[in-house]
C-alpha cells in the first residue's frame, strides 16, 4: 500500500513538470557538455617521486552535466568531468615516464545571479576524484599502475549567455583542490 501512494505521488509530480515548466521564466532541467583545457597544479616531484621529474602540466578536459534550476538564483547539478591526461618523466636510479589521467564526478549546488540574458553563476560541491598514474622505465619490463582516489570539495565560476529559452553557452572555470587541477571550460546548456 505504501508503494503503491509513493507511484501515485511520483506520477502525479511527473505530470506537473510540463505545467510548472511552462509558467517559469526559465526551463527548470538542462544538460550540457564542455570542453577546454586542465592544468595540474602538481611538481613532477610531487607526482612522482623522483627529484628531477617534469610534468606536462596542461591537457584537454571536458564535461558532461545535467541540472535542475530550483529557482532563478539556484539550481543542483550533477556533473562528469574528465579533466585531462598529463605526462611526466624523470630520472633517479633509473628513467621513468608515464601519464596521470585525472578525473571526478559528483553533485554541485550553484548560486545564480541572472542579468538580462546572461546568468553569471558560482559552484559548491562534492565530488569524487581519482588520478590513475601509468608508468614504465627502460630497464623494468614491467609497468606500474597506480589509482589515488579523493573526496573533495569543488568550486568555480561561471557565466552562461541565453541565446534562446532552450539554449546557452557557458564559460567557467572550476578548482579541485585535493588533486590539484584547474580546468577551464567552454560549452553549451540545453534547457528543456
Amino acid at each position: 500500500m505504501k508503494q503503491m501512494r509513493i507511484l501515485v505521488l511520483a506520477a502525479a509530480v511527473v505530470a506537473a513538470l510540463p505545467a510548472m515548466a511552462q509558467q517559469m521564466p526559465y526551463s527548470p532541467f538542462y544538460i550540457g557538455a564542455g570542453i577546454g583545457r586542465g592544468n595540474l597544479n602538481v611538481s613532477g616531484t610531487d607526482l612522482t617521486g623522483l627529484d628531477n621529474a617534469t610534468v606536462d602540466d596542461s591537457s584537454n578536459a571536458y564535461t558532461f552535466r545535467m541540472g535542475w534550476r530550483v529557482s532563478p538564483y539556484m539550481a543542483l547539478e550533477a556533473g562528469y568531468y574528465d579533466l585531462g591526461k598529463y605526462q611526466f618523466a624523470g630520472q633517479g636510479a633509473i628513467a621513468v615516464n608515464g601519464e596521470a589521467k585525472a578525473k571526478s564526478y559528483g553533485l554541485a549546488l550553484v548560486g545564480i545571479m541572472p542579468i538580462q540574458n546572461v546568468d553569471l553563476y558560482g559552484r559548491l560541491g562534492y565530488v569524487r576524484s581519482e588520478i590513475k598514474t601509468n608508468a614504465s622505465s627502460d630497464l623494468i619490463a614491467t609497468n606500474y599502475n597506480a589509482k589515488d582516489k579523493q573526496s573533495e570539495a569543488t568550486y568555480g565560476l561561471g557565466a552562461r549567455w541565453n541565446m534562446t529559452r532552450e539554449w546557452g553557452l557557458f564559460v567557467e572555470w572550476m578548482k579541485n583542490d585535493k588533486i590539484e587541477v584547474d580546468s577551464y571550460l567552454f560549452g553549451v546548456d540545453f534547457k528543456f
